[in-house]
C-alpha cells in the first residue's frame, strides 16, 4: 500500500550510442513506464564507463552497462581511492548477454587472430566495448592499429576500406549493422578456456542479420545498475519499475528489442 501511495519520481537512465542497443532498450523501458506514470529520461551517453560515472556522481538514477566494465572500474577505484564501488552500487536488473561483433570486408580475414598487425576500430575510446577489446588483444596475444569510433562511423571507415576491422559489444541485432550487405561478414573469436570465465560462448545465429552467416563469438552480461539511496519515495518508485519488467515481460518481449526475449528478465520470479 506505502508503494502505491507515495509519489512517483522521474527517473533518469543513461545509456549509450543512439545507435546501439542499450538506448533501445532504454526506450522500450521508458514507454512502459510511462504507461504507469513513471516518467523517464532517457540519456544518451559514450557507453558503460561514462554510464558507472554518471551514475557513481549522482547525475542519472539507473546505467545500463557490461558487467566487465563494472568489475573493472570497481577494482580500480577500490586500489586507488579505497572507495567499494560495488558497495554503493547495486545491479537493479540482469538484462542478457551481449555479442562480441567482430566485422570485416576482406575475406581473408576469417578469424580473430588474423586481426594481428591491421587497423581495427574498437569503440569510442572509454567505452565498454574498447575495455572487452583490450582484455580479448591481450588475451590472444595480438598487436592492432586502434581507432577509436562508434559503430555507425566504423561502419563506413570499413565500407571505405580505411580500417580492416571493428569490434564492438551490443545486444544482437546492433540497430547500426542491421542494414549491412554481404559484402560484410563476421569474423569467429574462436573457444578459450580463460575468456570464457568472464565472457561465455556464445553464437550470433543467421536470422539475426540478415547478411550473415553463423558464427561463433563470445558474449558480456549487462545489467542496470542503480545506487543505494536513503530515500522512501525512490525506493518505492524503484520498486515499482521493477515489479513493471516483471510482471510485462510478454509485453517486452512482443514489443521491445528482440534482445528481451533472451533476457535474464522472468515473468514469474525476480532474479
Amino acid at each position: 500500500i506505502l508503494v502505491l501511495h507515495s509519489p512517483v519520481l522521474a527517473i533518469t537512465i543513461a545509456t549509450g550510442s543512439s545507435e546501439g542497443t542499450y538506448f533501445k532498450i532504454a526506450q522500450d523501458i521508458k514507454q512502459l513506464a510511462e504507461k504507469e506514470g513513471i516518467p523517464v529520461e532517457v540519456v544518451v551517453t559514450g557507453g558503460s564507463f561514462e554510464n558507472i560515472n554518471l551514475l557513481g556522481a549522482g547525475k542519472v538514477d539507473l546505467a545500463i552497462m557490461q558487467l566487465d566494465v563494472l568489475r573493472f572500474v570497481a577494482e580500480i577505484m577500490k586500489k586507488e581511492a579505497g572507495v567499494n564501488m560495488l558497495q554503493e552500487a547495486k545491479v537493479a536488473l540482469n538484462l542478457y548477454l551481449e555479442e562480441i561483433h567482430i566485422i570485416a570486408k576482406n575475406p581473408a580475414i576469417r578469424t580473430f587472430d588474423q586481426l594481428q598487425g591491421k587497423k581495427v576500430a574498437v569503440g569510442p575510446e572509454k567505452s565498454g566495448s574498447a575495455l572487452t577489446a583490450e582484455v580479448l588483444l591481450a588475451g590472444f596475444g595480438l598487436q592492432v592499429d586502434r581507432v577509436f569510433d562508434a559503430p555507425e562511423d566504423a561502419i563506413k571507415k570499413l565500407d571505405q576500406g580505411a580500417i580492416d576491422a571493428l569490434m564492438f559489444v551490443g545486444g544482437a541485432p546492433v540497430p547500426a549493422f542491421q542494414k549491412l550487405d554481404k559484402t560484410f561478414r563476421f569474423v569467429s573469436l574462436p573457444a578459450d578456456s580463460g575468456l570464457e570465465q568472464i565472457y561465455p560462448k556464445k553464437k550470433i545465429v543467421n536470422s539475426i542479420y540478415s547478411w550473415s552467416d553463423e558464427v561463433d563469438t563470445h558474449a558480456v552480461p549487462s545489467v542496470v545498475m542503480t545506487r543505494n539511496r536513503d530515500d522512501k519515495d525512490y525506493v518505492a518508485t524503484m520498486q515499482k519499475l521493477m515489479l513493471l519488467f516483471l510482471s510485462q515481460k510478454e509485453y517486452l518481449d512482443a514489443n521491445g528489442h528482440p534482445k528481451w526475449k533472451d533476457s535474464f528478465v522472468r515473468s514469474t520470479q525476480a532474479n
